[in-house]
């Protein structure tokens, strides 16, 4: 019996010991969750599916994302202090929503700061965003991997609208953001904001007469079946942060953070060209759907801005709206 125990008392040391090791390599993999508030169509969700495979595939399993839509872990405004106390560790966060903590981002969304599409694809690739990205990172503690090209915003109404004077004391949804706030205010609009999901119902009440956002929102979110007209306004080139909390990014190795930027910034490229793309078919869909698409006059409205604000005014820093505007001068 006793030239018997030291192999068993081997064996139950094996076994316990496979055990660590199994519950260490369990340990080693990292369980993220990456929250919006897009619908599962919406090609942001797809791009965020896209990511959590690719960047599966090549951490060999040891990273998993979750991606969770419909903004069924909160909204938009709720997802900074969420990464903050790592409640979700990746998340779509607005431009105009990352500037109420970091101010100097707020030049993207200034009202009419871009004169069209090509000059916002200028800004994606410029050294210019890059010192912002770095600068909200460095303030932050998170890490804001890409930026992703959102879309166009355009004002959808109940009644036609032409002019800066057409929007005096009209109910229009905008959200809780600055920038956004000011294109209404700037119009003598009364601002209305509410949970996005409350957006389709108010408008068929007639509680909010008009709102802005990019077609593609105006389609997936079906607004057509509660507004008639599209004034293209294009007042907001918009964008979207892709952001990792500070604690799931210091979680990942430094080979697995340069993985993990890399795809992500990968896959928003893939994204900016299927926005790009899908703008003008959103145009059709909304005109097919009976609506009234017409083009605004967007000097009116801008000289309409610049009388009430500055960039500078709203966070920006100096110098940096010359900047900007010297991307395609």
């Amino acid at each position: 019996m006793k030239s018997f125990l030291p192999w068993h008392r081997a064996g139950v040391l094996l076994m316990a010991l496979g055990g660590v090791i199994a519950v260490h390599a369990q340990a080693q993999v990292l369980q993220f969750k990456w929250g919006h508030v897009y619908e599962p169509a919406s090609i942001f969700h797809q791009q965020a599916e896209l990511a959590a495979r690719k960047i599966a595939e090549q951490s060999d399993g040891k990273i998993k994302i979750e991606v969770i839509p419909s903004s069924k872990l909160g909204q938009e405004g709720d997802f900074p202090l969420m990464l903050a106390n790592d409640s979700v560790q990746i998340a779509y966060v607005g431009q105009a929503t990352l500037a109420e903590g970091y101010p100097p981002l707020s030049l993207g969304t200034y009202p009419f700061a871009f004169k069209d599409l090509d000059h916002m694809r200028r800004y994606l690739a410029s050294p210019l965003l890059a010192e912002l990205m770095k600068g909200y990172n460095e303030k932050s503690g998170n890490r804001m991997v890409a930026s992703v090209y959102y879309g166009a915003r355009q004002v959808t109404s109940a009644k036609p609208l032409s002019r800066p004077e057409d929007f005096r004391d009209l109910r229009l949804y905008v959200p809780a953001a600055a920038a956004y706030q000011l294109f209404a205010t700037a119009l003598d609009a009364k601002p209305v904001t509410l949970p996005f999901m409350s957006l389709y119902g108010s408008l068929k009440k007639n509680e909010v007469e008009a709102q802005e956002n990019p077609l593609d929102i105006v389609k997936s979110k079906k607004l057509y079946e509660v507004q008639k007209y599209v004034l293209l306004t294009g007042h907001v080139h918009d964008t979207l942060g892709i952001v990792i909390g500070k604690a799931a990014w210091a979680k990942l190795a430094p080979p697995q953070q340069a993985m993990v930027e890399k795809v992500l910034a990968e896959t928003a490229k893939w994204t900016n060209v299927g926005v790009i793309a899908g703008e003008l078919e959103d145009e059709k869909f909304l005109r097919d759907k009976g609506m009234t698409v017409s083009p605004a006059n967007r000097q009116l409205f801008l000289e309409r801005i610049a009388k009430r604000s500055t960039p500078e005014q709203m966070g920006a820093r100096p110098g940096d709206y010359a900047r900007l505007q010297a991307l395609v001068n």
